[in-house]
């Protein structure tokens, strides 16, 4: 039995490497780099949609979550939480798309069963979709479209998780409006 747990969780972390590798992602400390000027009517394009790993911790709380892909169409920092000796794969993430559509992603979180309410950032149209163990805030300029989203099996144990989105929500839309 225990060769057969080290081969899977050996295949798991050749799985995961492979998909952070396969998305150009890294795993050193995400730093918002300048990718140039925002297409026209849309969101400039930096890594992680402008926010930082420290932006991360002073939202969520020091030592939280690990930056786990890093890229200029999106971040994923990894909640520090083990089921037995196996992450529970949970985390913040941001995504930026271009030519998304708004309708879309409201059904899919409606399908979701999560409770959508309309918002607007710095200008930019957008909602948000939470339910007690997520929360995603999705803003649209032009035809980009930044997601940023938290779930967790632990929300009992963190901050209120739609202020932690809404934190780096609104720093991301300082930074690349």
């Amino acid at each position: 039995m225990g060769v057969v747990r080290a081969i899977a969780g050996l295949g798991l972390v050749l799985t995961v490497s492979s998909a952070v590798a396969a998305c150009g992602g890294s795993a050193g400390p995400a730093q918002p780099s300048d990718q140039g000027s925002a297409p026209s009517g849309g969101f400039r394009s930096v890594d992680c949609n402008g926010v930082t790993d420290s932006d991360v911790a002073k939202a969520a709380g020091s030592n939280l979550y690990t930056p786990a892909v890093v890229s200029d169409s999106g971040c994923f920092w990894q909640e520090n939480t083990m089921i037995g000796n196996v992450g529970a794969g949970m985390g913040i993430s941001t995504f930026w798309y271009r030519g998304s559509d708004m309708d879309t992603e409201r059904e899919l979180e409606q399908q979701a069963g999560r409770t959508l309410t309309e918002l607007s950032i710095d200008g930019n149209k957008g909602f948000k979709a939470s339910d007690d163990s997520a929360c995603s805030i999705y803003v649209a300029k032009g035809a980009d479209v930044i997601t940023w989203s938290i779930q967790t099996m632990n929300s009992e144990t963190l901050p209120d998780l739609c202020s932690i989105i809404s934190q780096l929500a609104q720093l991301s839309q300082e930074r690349v409006n």
